[in-house]
């Protein structure tokens, strides 16, 4: 039975979701695998109960809850935090980049032989971590610790070289596939999308931490949370700038700015609604069908991709002098991948449709696996750090 009732697909959603999370925990998964697989069900995939059409039109969904997770993010990057950790954050992040676009180029070009316009962006378009899946098993096994921290950290910072990574490889395709020379404007288009973002993050996190002081309602503070979050995204997306980025930034304020920063943990007032509504979405939004087309060059694809991830996190917290723990498992809690993602298909679409179909599909088919299994990975290095709930209680 298709659904075409947003009211009616929310509810289908919130009760789908409920029971795929309680399945997952019993079966000692994290709670958004079962999200996601719930989702998974209902997508035109299998039963084809949430539709693409309905799936678009919940769209804000999907951005309310990207812009919570942000926020979240953002409020974990305290300035005390930032300054003992921040050089194994930057060496990590910018290794663990390097690592995934070097090993992921190399299977693409050379073990694929697909084109280098391809190899380059595949490799570029692999740097990309999705925040979402490695917040909330962070916030289900209630993680707390240096390396939990550092992993926010890169987590945050990684979207935002990855968006400036890319314009570069993407003004480099550009002169193969058209020919010329590289433009100034390519280069510093996502400069300014950086700093744009951070302007903008930094103006609306001051002006909300002016209303949160006025404010005394718990409720009421909810309220501004959520419309403050929702006018990063949509002013962002206007001005072309990055919704996630801003809405970090806006939460990196909060948390040094703001004499309450806990007050930003009301949201978890209507996060179980939205997390579920956001990753049941998620899930429903998997192609299976392209997964079982290019499998070939998916299974290439997530296997460098991972050891690009895995190795490059490593290498890079090893130069940082990062504790041990960190060196051996960051690496497995950022397989998870969609978000920025998702936005950068759309790019290539747009811009180099010749090249598009091929990174379409082996993306499209990456993102049903790292969805799928990228929050154990996260599960796996949390546990292994000794830093969640689980290994308090041993």
């Amino acid at each position: 039975m298709t659904i075409y009732s947003q009211s009616l697909g929310i509810a289908i959603i919130l009760l789908f979701g409920y029971w795929g999370g309680r399945l997952a925990k019993k079966l000692k998964f994290p709670m958004v695998v079962g999200y996601v697989i719930a989702g998974l069900i209902l997508s035109p995939s299998v039963l084809n109960v949430i539709p693409e059409n309905l799936n678009n039109q919940l769209e804000i969904i999907k951005i309310l809850g990207l812009g919570i997770i942000a926020l979240f993010i953002g409020s974990e990057l305290e300035a005390k935090k930032l300054k003992a950790l921040g050089r194994d954050i930057m060496w990590i992040t910018v290794v663990q980049v390097a690592g995934s676009f070097l090993v992921v180029f190399v299977g693409m070009y050379f073990v694929l032989n697909l084109s280098l316009p391809t190899s380059l962006m595949l490799g570029a378009m692999s740097t990309a971590t999705a925040p979402a899946s490695p917040l909330a098993v962070i916030r289900e096994y209630r993680a707390k610790g240096p390396f939990t921290s550092t992993l926010l950290g890169v987590v945050a910072v990684d979207d935002a070289v990855c968006i400036v990574f890319f314009g570069v490889i993407s003004a480099i395709v550009a002169v193969m596939l058209k020919g010329g020379t590289v433009g100034i404007d390519s280069l510093i288009v996502p400069t300014l999308e950086l700093v744009g973002s951070i302007i903008l993050g930094i103006v609306t996190g001051v002006i909300l931490c002016r209303f949160l002081n006025v404010v005394r309602d718990r409720h009421q503070k909810v309220l501004i949370l959520v419309s403050v979050t929702l006018f990063n995204s949509g002013i962002a997306s206007l001005l072309h700038l990055s919704p996630l980025l801003v809405n970090m930034v806006t939460g990196c304020v909060i948390a040094n700015v703001y004499q309450r920063p806990e007050e930003i943990g009301f949201l978890e007032d209507i996060e179980i609604l939205v997390y579920v509504c956001f990753f049941v979405l998620a899930g429903a939004s998997l192609h299976i069908d392209v997964l079982l087309d290019n499998w070939t060059w998916a299974v290439v694809y997530i296997i460098t991709r991972s050891i690009g991830k895995v190795g490059g996190a490593f290498l890079g917290a090893r130069l940082s002098g990062a504790p041990e723990v960190v060196q051996k498992y960051l690496g497995f809690a950022m397989f998870s991948k969609a978000g920025v993602t998702i936005g950068l298909i759309m790019l290539v679409q747009g811009r180099f449709p010749e090249i598009a179909v091929a990174i379409t599909a082996i993306e499209l088919a990456a993102i049903a696996v790292f969805e799928l299994f990228g929050p154990m990975g996260t599960k796996f290095a949390l546990i292994s750090s000794g830093e969640t709930y689980l290994n308090k209680n041993l």
